[in-house]
Order: C-alpha cells, then structure tokens, then sequence
C-alpha cells in the first residue's frame, strides 16, 4: 500500500480526524460521529498514539454532556459560548436560519473545521472554561433550534448565546458584564 494512492486518502483522512480529537479530549461517542471509525479501532489509535506518550491525554467516560444550562448558567460562561458560536457561524457549522445546513454526520471535512474553531477558542481566550465536549453540546443544540439561540445585540453588535426556554429572557452577557 502507497500512502498516495487516491483510494486511500478518505480513510487517512479519517485516521488523521480521530487523531486530532483524541488530542481535544473526545469521547468515543463523538469521535465516531465524525468519522465513522469503530469504537476498537478508536481504542487501538489512542493506545498506539497517546496512552504512553510525552503528553497524556486523558479518555473520558461516558456519553457527551447534553446540557444546556451550564453553557449559559452566568454571563461570563454566556460570553464564551457566544465566542465559540461566532467562530462556529464564521465556519459554516451553524447559521441563523433553519434548516441548519450540512450534515455533520461522517462529515471529516466539518469535523476538521470544528476542531479548528476549538483550537482557535482556546488561543483566543485566557483560561477557557468550555472543553471540547461542551463546544460539541453547544454545536448540536445550537444546530437543534430547540434549547438555544444567536441573539444579535443591538448596543454592542455581538452575537450571542441564549436559553430560548429562559423566563425572563437573559440579556446580553457583554452589556451586563461591562454595564452598557
């Protein structure tokens, strides 16, 4: 086998997917999603690739979190939500319409770019509080229009977060943060 050979390159890039979210902490759950790679075959590339290296990478447990109070309990959690959502917006992963767009299902190409949005987000921001878990929960209910929202504010022109299921609705987590 050549690793050149055009027959090959959607399975690497496969490999290279699940490798770079092993790296972000990723269940298998999610992992699979993306890439549609079995569960052993998951297993076999964190115990080849991270299990013994330099820099541990710890395997999460579990199904991914669902939530989504956590995502805007407080304005400043509700400021880094709205952060990551305006790079997923900037990255065609959601948008302000519905239907949401493409599918993201087995999509690697979507999967590269949502993990360069979190990679983006944790450059950008001092001390992030969202892992890449929380960013996938945000991405899905987002996508879903059923939980949450983008709200555009007219002050301060942000996009953010918020609970369509709130009463009374929150605020803009910026104006309430810097008293606008």
């Amino acid at each position: 086998m050549r690793a050149t050979d055009d027959r090959y390159r959607g399975e690497k890039a496969r490999l290279e997917l699940g490798l770079r979210m092993i790296g972000h902490e990723a269940r298998t759950g999610t992992i699979r999603f993306w890439t549609a790679l079995s569960d052993d075959r998951i297993r076999k590339l964190y115990a080849s690739y991270f299990k013994f290296g330099d820099q541990r990478v710890r395997r999460r447990r579990g199904r991914s979190p669902t939530q989504v109070a956590p995502l805007v309990r407080t304005p400043q959690r509700t400021l880094e939500s709205g952060f990551v959502t305006n790079l997923l917006l900037a990255n065609g992963l959601v948008s302000e319409e519905h239907p949401p767009g493409p599918s993201l299902r087995h999509n690697v190409e979507l999967g590269h770019r949502f993990c360069q949005c979190f990679e983006t987000y944790q450059e950008l921001v001092p001390r992030p509080v969202l892992s890449f878990e929380w960013c996938w929960n945000l991405l899905l209910n987002i996508r879903s229009g059923e939980e949450l929202g983008i709200m555009h504010c007219e002050k301060c022109s942000i996009s953010y977060v918020y609970d369509r299921l709130a009463i009374p609705p929150a605020g803009c987590p910026s104006c309430i943060l810097f008293g606008r």
